[in-house]
C-alpha cells in the first residue's frame, strides 16, 4: 500500500475541516470544541488539536489528510504536525478566508511559520468563501505570491465541493501516482459525501462588542474608524473614552515621528490596582478594549487582531 500525506492550515474559518470532511472515505477524526473567544462570530465549533481523513485512491494507495487547528494559541500542535505527522507530506495546502479583512496578511503570516516546511514539498494557496466575497480577485493572489517569491499554484476553492477539492489531491499526486481514475474517484465521493451549498456557511450572528464582550476578562470595548468616530461602544466613563482615543491619536503620531519603530499596532496602559486599557489597530480602525488585569495581554492581542480582521465598519453600525 503506498501512502501519501497532505496537510491543511489556515487561519480560523478558513475551510480546512470543511475540506477535509468532502475528501475523507471514513468519518473524519476532529478535535472540535465550542468556540468560547472571536471564533465565535463565525463558527459555533473550532479545531483545537487537529483535523484527520483519508482518502483511498485505489486498492493500493491512500491520502492521509491532516488539518491544523486556525488559532496561534495551538501553535504546538503546528509543529507536531509538521515535525511528526506529516513530516513526509508530499504536499502543504493553505486556505486563505476571502472575506478576511487582509488575506494577503495571512499568506505572509503562514509561510513565515511553515518556511522551512514549504521549501522541501510542494504548497497550493487555496481561495476560500469567494462566493460571499469576491475581492480580491485571484490575479491579486498571484501578484502577492509572486512578490514573496514562492513556488505555489493559486486557485480559489469551495471546500464544500469534493469536486474541488479532490482537484488539490490530483495537482499533487497525479505526477507520482499514475493508475487513478480520477473520473471515478469524483463521482464516488460525490455519491459518499454529496455537495450542498447549505452545508457551510459563514455566520455573523455577534456584532464586534458582543464577540469582544464574549472574551472573559473584557470589560468593555469601543470601536473606532480611521477619524476617531466612534461606530460603537458600551463604555460609559467619558474620560475613558477620551483616553482611549488621545492613545490611538497618540500611536499614529508616533509610527510618523519615529519611522524606526515601523507601524505601532497595539498600546496597553496598565497598573497594579487599575484596569487594563487596550488598544489595537490596522491604521483603519482601531478597537480599543477595557479589561482586568487577569486576562492575558498575548491573547487579548490576538483576539483583537482577529476581530480586526474580520470586521468591516457597515457591520457595526446598526
Amino acid at each position: 500500500m503506498q501512502n501519501y500525506k497532505i496537510l491543511f492550515t489556515g487561519s480560523v474559518c478558513s475551510g480546512k475541516s470543511t475540506a477535509i470532511r468532502s475528501l475523507s472515505d471514513i468519518e473524519t477524526l476532529d478535535t472540535d470544541a465550542r468556540a468560547s473567544d472571536v471564533t465565535v462570530r463565525r463558527k459555533k465549533n473550532t479545531t483545537i488539536a487537529m483535523d484527520y481523513g483519508v482518502l483511498d485512491l485505489h486498492d493500493q494507495a491512500r491520502v492521509h489528510l491532516y488539518g491544523t487547528p486556525g488559532q496561534e494559541r495551538f501553535r504546538f500542535m503546528w509543529e507536531m504536525l509538521a515535525c511528526e505527522f506529516a513530516h513526509d507530506a508530499i504536499g502543504m495546502v493553505l486556505l486563505v478566508d476571502n472575506t478576511r479583512k487582509d488575506p494577503f496578511r495571512d499568506i505572509r503570516f503562514y509561510a513565515k511559520e511553515f518556511r522551512e516546511y514549504i521549501q522541501k514539498r510542494r504548497l497550493i494557496i487555496a481561495v476560500t468563501h469567494s462566493d460571499v466575497e469576491p475581492n480580491p480577485p485571484i490575479q491579486e493572489y498571484q501578484a502577492c505570491v509572486r512578490e514573496m517569491g514562492l513556488m505555489a499554484t493559486v486557485m480559489f476553492l469551495d471546500a464544500r465541493d469534493p469536486r474541488a477539492v479532490l482537484g488539490i489531491v490530483e495537482e499533487l499526486i497525479s505526477a507520482v501516482e499514475l493508475n487513478v481514475q480520477w473520473d471515478e474517484l469524483c463521482d464516488r465521493l460525490l455519491g459518499n459525501n454529496g455537495f450542498s451549498l447549505d452545508f457551510y456557511k459563514p455566520v455573523y450572528e455577534e456584532t464586534l462588542l458582543d464577540a469582544a464582550m464574549n472574551k472573559r476578562g473584557v470589560l468593555g470595548a469601543m470601536h473606532l474608524d480611521e477619524n476617531q468616530e466612534i461606530l460603537c461602544s458600551n463604555i460609559d466613563s467619558k474620560s475613558r473614552k477620551a483616553l482611549l482615543k488621545s492613545v490611538n491619536k497618540l500611536s499614529k503620531a508616533l509610527a510618523e515621528k519615529a519611522a524606526f519603530m515601523g507601524e505601532v499596532s497595539n498600546v496597553v496602559i496598565a497598573g497594579p490596582k487599575v484596569q487594563t486599557l487596550s488598544m489595537f489597530t490596522d491604521q483603519e480602525q482601531a478597537l480599543c478594549l477595557c479589561s482586568d488585569n487577569e486576562i492575558s495581554l498575548p491573547v487579548l492581542r490576538q483576539q483583537a487582531s482577529d476581530l480586526l480582521q474580520w470586521s468591516k465598519e457597515n457591520d457595526y453600525l446598526a
